[in-house]
């Protein structure tokens, strides 16, 4: 993977309320470094929000390397309830 191919997500994930945004930004590293900068400093504050810039060859990895921020978030259940649908033949 090339830099200039390298995928950029900003994670915004609420501690308390268990729950990630994932905001993408594609190839444009200078658009998602202004993102993060912006998110970080409006929740500098706040002890409830981490907020992660990543990047990436695809969100799947992104999800799969760091799942504990997605691990109890809507997207990922109901890709879990999806799979589960699918392989008893009911999707």
């Amino acid at each position: 993977m090339s830099p200039n191919s390298v995928l950029h997500f900003l994670v915004i994930y609420d501690i308390r309320a268990a729950k990630a945004e994932l905001v993408p930004f594609g190839t444009d590293y200078e658009a998602a470094l202004d993102a993060y900068d912006r998110t970080e400093a409006e929740h500098r504050d706040d002890l409830n929000t981490e907020v992660v810039l990543l990047g990436s060859d695809s969100v799947e990895t992104i999800e799969r390397t760091h799942s504990s921020y997605f691990e109890l978030s809507e997207r990922h259940i109901d890709r879990i309830v999806a799979r589960e649908l699918a392989e008893l033949g009911l999707s």
